[in-house]
């Protein structure tokens, strides 16, 4: 029995094309996949999914739906449209996310430029201007990831810088209130650590810089607190002194409303001291020993009118006596 022609045709149809078709299908649905998890990773590198969630989830669950399709060109068809949701998602959030970390700088850069920082450290703030700039660049050119990498790193930048001035800042303080002496070798340690995260900073050892930023700050800020504690046990000493003084004078009586204000300021300042708030209770201190000296002057003027009226009064008598003597000669 011969077969048909028609039958013939399939049959080799069958054998030699179809083969060649799913190979075809099949790439295309991996190019597809390819294609979509691309667009999805890029849309979640930027943040799509916070920036925009309700697109998200739409171009999500394409994705998701592809991956449970058993006809491949339906799947493949279905992943294409979840690519270009994810395509149109990272158009979105893309400068979205860029102006965010843009911001981000920005507001450290103002910090930085505020405090002075832009004339005490004019070179450190150069370098990290030039990296934000850098990014600015790439992200003009498109160059999405480089410009995403750059700016994480121009932030990283001026984070140290702001956390390395903010130790300088401590320095100047602990010198302008005379502190260094208290702990001399906490001090230079934190001089030469700044010094060190400086020099990594301009070397590009970004890691060693937020280190010793780090440790530079830290070794200020101890220096401080050292400080204050033994600041405030002085204050406290010079303040009862003063207390002494004064109930030594009496002023409890004599100026008992400036005596019952210093009184008050001490013993809170006592308090401050055993809660180890050292530098409000110092100047609570200064407060307590400054009415304490009040109240004591307060006393001495009252006591010197007193012996003045007294005085007067004596010479006024004295006074009568003679005028008295006087007529009495006269009769």
């Amino acid at each position: 029995m011969r077969k048909s022609p028609v039958l013939i045709v399939f049959f080799v149809w069958f054998a030699v094309f179809l083969p060649f078709v799913s190979a075809q299908t099949a790439d295309n649905l991996d190019s597809a996949r390819a294609r979509a998890q691309e667009a999805r990773k890029k849309a979640g590198d930027f943040e799509g999914d916070l920036y925009f969630p309700g697109e998200w989830e739409a171009a999500e669950g394409k994705y998701v739906q592809a991956s449970l399709m058993a006809d491949r060109d339906k799947a493949t068809s279905t992943l294409n449209e979840a690519a270009e949701a994810f395509d149109r998602l990272s158009g979105l959030v893309i400068p979205l996310y860029a102006q965010a970390r843009e911001d981000e700088i920005m507001a450290v850069r103002e910090y930085l430029i505020t405090l002075g920082a832009r004339e005490l450290f004019p070179e450190y703030i150069l370098n990290a201007d030039r990296a934000a700039l850098l990014a600015l660049t790439q992200y003009e050119a498109k160059d999405y990831y480089t410009a995403r990498d750059s700016a994480a790193k121009a932030l990283q930048k001026f984070n140290i810088l702001e956390t390395a001035f903010n130790a300088w800042l401590l320095r100047l303080e602990v010198l302008a209130r005379g502190f260094a002496g208290y702990d001399p070798e906490q001090f230079d340690l934190g001089g030469e650590i700044l010094s060190d995260a400086m020099d990594a900073f301009m070397a590009g050892d970004l890691a060693t810089a937020r280190k010793k930023a780090d440790e530079s700050l830290a070794a200020y800020n101890m220096v401080l607190s050292t400080s204050w504690a033994s600041y405030a046990e002085l204050r406290a000493s010079l303040a009862e002194g003063e207390r002494l003084a004064a109930l030594d004078m009496r002023t409890d009586i004599a100026a008992r409303e400036f005596f019952k204000i210093a009184d008050s300021d001490n013993k809170t300042a006592l308090a401050l001291l055993e809660s180890k708030k050292f530098e409000d209770a110092a100047r609570l201190f200064i407060d307590a020993e400054a009415m304490f000296v009040i109240a004591s002057i307060t006393t001495l003027e009252k006591r010197r009118a007193a012996d003045a009226a007294i005085r007067n009064a004596n010479e006024k008598i004295r006074q009568s006596d003679r005028i008295l003597r006087n007529a009495e000669r006269n009769r």
